[in-house]
């Protein structure tokens, strides 16, 4: 399952994808693949709804990957250090392929 985000993950965006999470988990859908091709911003709400995204997809034996994502949000990723935690490499065309 791909969630292709655009604009900015922060207080107003993170809620709705921590919902759409918790729904595509509940469809089944254990292996997510977010793409940050269009975010151009995020903060610490946007980083906390992908930890508890991270948390609610392996703790149902699945796994959540980050791929788009550009210099500037690698920096905030890598500044977390939740380049140690997430798969951050080019997911979609792995999972497309």
């Amino acid at each position: 399952m791909f969630l292709d985000l655009i604009g900015e993950l922060d207080m107003a965006g993170a809620p709705v994808l921590r919902q759409s999470i918790v729904q595509e988990v509940a469809k089944g859908n254990i292996f997510i693949v977010i793409d940050f091709s269009g975010v151009h911003f995020i903060d610490s709400s946007g980083l906390g709804s992908i930890i508890g995204g991270l948390r609610r997809v392996r703790s149902n034996q699945g796994d959540l990957f980050l791929t788009g994502i550009d210099d500037e949000l690698q920096k905030v990723f890598r500044l977390c250090e939740l380049d140690k935690i997430f798969c951050m490499d080019s997911v979609r065309e792995t999972f497309s392929g």
